[in-house]
């Protein structure tokens, strides 16, 4: 098959020709093996017409699987090279070409994006207190205990671009907070994805989930995940480049560097590092020449192979005046949210603080304001704060009571007092209220009204019993299965998002067994 060209077919040919070999190239060193073997190579260049590419594939399976899984990064890839933007890609089986067999199919099917496994198990301890934007900094390379693991970044003299170290611009970096270590970062249900794909940036930086966008409110740990990859990346590689900026600095020293004619310096730092890490970027969406700058920085180093990690308040489909091309670019690599923290989660982070702080906090208080706040982890620290605080300077001791009269403003309910909550209180309540055995809600009936309640009551030991587990909720629950435990909590929690009505008759249930 040939596409139409408008004029000059041959070279138009030629160029496309030309820019897929090019393209092949960069995907190769994107894409794990597999993918890239099994779904990329055998790609056929057909036709380039206006702002459409036309690819051949051998078959509807391997269009299907184009689509889904590499559309974004194979765009993104012949939009550099064809220095074009709102590039329209599109897969077209060629009819006269062999199909493979069942055989290649199904391996495909099994190793098809046979990216790293992320590890979303474990949990350590993390804190969420963002770093101000402060000064540029060039920080000089830290020794490293395993320094030894990169032989081939040993030598502060390493030949770059036929260049030394010494000869190469500053590292544009703002000062980080030295507690952030993703060592530190407390993992729960809320942020196993952005904490697993964090490691796994450091381990292989620039060869998987490249560009890394992490995403999520204010004071749930973006800065912490991104500041503890430029440390571990550090640690790792000590004569590598990280940069660790935030849009807004990055705007402030373009628009700086354009006043006083020193943009192609600019350049050179950002476009000379080996890992680019930006937090905030969502600064940058209104302001149209650093956009220009950004999308251009983006391409030279995504171009070069270098790592590039993205913080946001937002995900890229909801970031607003960003430009498809920069949108594109941006979900080409991995998308990673953080969300609000479980109450176990809150339970772990405030025990961590007493811990490090040397509190003397009971722990019916923790649990009090675990329950009762339920935003970020900033307002965690600041209410127990507040709390320690006041108890010293009035040499007071620390009591549910004191906190219910000093945090009010912190609380989302206020609880009368608090008392220890089991997985028998929570079936007891809901058999009581739903008139319903408890016999039956630990049964095997699966009757609507039945399972709705069960499911409800296993999403109440989920929040309010202090160290349970999906296992243990399961085989409380007549020996069922964490995936169905995991079932019952999400559309529980779904359904108060939809349901008002709903939603206060679970804050019935909570007030009930919380007093």
């Amino acid at each position: 098959m040939s596409g139409k060209l408008e004029s000059n077919e041959d070279d138009r040919s030629a160029k496309l020709r030309s820019a897929w070999g090019n393209t092949l190239q960069l995907l190769s060193t994107k894409v794990n093996t597999v993918a890239f073997e099994s779904f990329i190579r055998t790609i056929k260049p057909l036709s380039f017409d206006v702002d459409t590419v036309v690819l051949g594939v051998e078959s509807a399976y391997q269009k299907d699987r184009l689509e889904k899984a590499h559309a974004n990064a194979i765009r993104s890839a012949m939009e550099l090279e064809l220095d074009c933007s709102g590039l329209n890609i599109q897969f077209r089986v060629m009819l006269g070409e062999p199909q493979k067999g069942a055989a290649r199919k199904a391996s495909a099917r099994r190793n098809d994006e046979a990216q790293p496994a992320l590890n979303l198990e474990g949990a350590a301890w993390h804190q969420h207190l963002d770093a101000p934007d402060l000064v540029l900094t060039s920080p000089a390379p830290r020794p490293s205990k395993t320094a030894a693991k990169s032989p081939d970044r040993s030598s502060s003299q390493k030949q770059v671009a036929g260049r030394t170290q010494s000869e190469l611009p500053p590292v544009p970096c703002l000062p980080m907070n030295t507690r952030y270590q993703l060592s530190d970062f407390l993992v729960g249900r809320s942020n196993r994805l952005a904490s697993a794909s964090a490691k796994a940036v450091v381990e292989k930086p620039g060869n998987c989930y490249n560009p890394l966008f992490i995403y999520g409110g204010p004071g749930l740990g973006k800065t912490h995940l991104l500041q503890g990859i430029a440390h571990a990346i550090r640690a790792e590689r000590p004569d590598a480049r990280v940069s660790y900026v935030s849009g807004e600095y990055f705007a402030q020293s373009y628009i700086k560097a354009l006043r006083e004619n020193t943009t192609e310096a600019f350049r050179r730092q950002y476009r000379e590092v080996d890992v680019w890490i930006v937090d905030d970027i969502q600064f940058i969406s209104n302001k149209e020449q650093t956009k220009e700058e950004f999308f251009h920085t983006f391409n030279s180093l995504y171009q070069s192979g270098k790592q590039i990690v993205l913080g946001s308040d937002r995900s890229p489909k909801e970031l607003d005046n960003i430009d498809e091309r920069l949108r594109s670019r941006f979900q080409s690599g991995l998308i990673a949210d953080i969300g609000a923290p479980e109450a176990d989660t809150r339970v772990c982070f405030l025990r961590a603080w007493r811990e490090r702080e040397s509190a003397a906090i009971p722990d019916d208080v923790l649990l009090y304001i675990a329950r009762a706040t339920h935003s970020n982890m900033r307002s965690l620290e600041g209410a127990i704060t507040r709390l320690v605080a006041y108890s010293s300077i009035m040499h007071t001791p620390v009591t549910s009571e004191l906190a219910l009269d000093l945090l009010g403003e912190y609380f989302t309910s206020r609880p009368a007092q608090i008392r220890t909550v089991t997985n028998e209180d929570v079936i007891t309540a809901s058999a009581e209220h739903f008139s319903i055995s408890t016999t039956a809600l630990k049964g095997p009936g699966r009757s609507k009204e039945v399972s709705a309640v069960r499911q409800l009551s296993m999403y109440l030991c989920r929040e309010l019993v202090s160290g349970s587990s999906l296992a243990g909720i399961g085989t409380f629950f007549g020996g069922r299965d964490h995936a169905t435990v995991v079932y019952a909590c999400q559309k529980v929690r779904d359904r108060i998002k939809e349901d008002a009505d709903y939603g206060d008759l679970v804050k019935v249930l909570i007030n009930r067994l919380t007093q």
